[in-house]
């Protein structure tokens, strides 16, 4: 374990900000698809080409995972297509 984390009951590891410690932040990528941020160029009127980043339509959901209740990131595309059940 490095400096400065920590590890709950479940085994996650927590980051230490400010003297408080809180889940490690999650990844912008879809739960179920696997869905990540893709990138390119911007191009302006006389087609220079500056870096970006196209982000996916990720919604912040709850869903069933086995019998616990998770919060996740699942992408638009997923929750139309019924690929995650939501809790509740």
């Amino acid at each position: 374990m490095r400096w400065g984390t920590a590890e709950n009951r479940l085994g996650q590891t927590s980051v230490r900000r400010g003297g408080r410690y809180h889940p490690a932040p999650m990844a912008k990528v879809c739960h179920s698809c696997g869905k990540r941020p893709a990138f390119g160029n911007s191009r302006s009127h006389s087609m220079t080409a500056t870096r970006r980043r196209f982000n996916p339509n990720l919604q912040k959901v709850r869903i069933q995972d086995g019998q616990r209740t998770r919060r996740v990131y699942v992408c638009a595309r997923c929750l139309k297509s019924n690929k995650v059940t939501k809790a509740g």
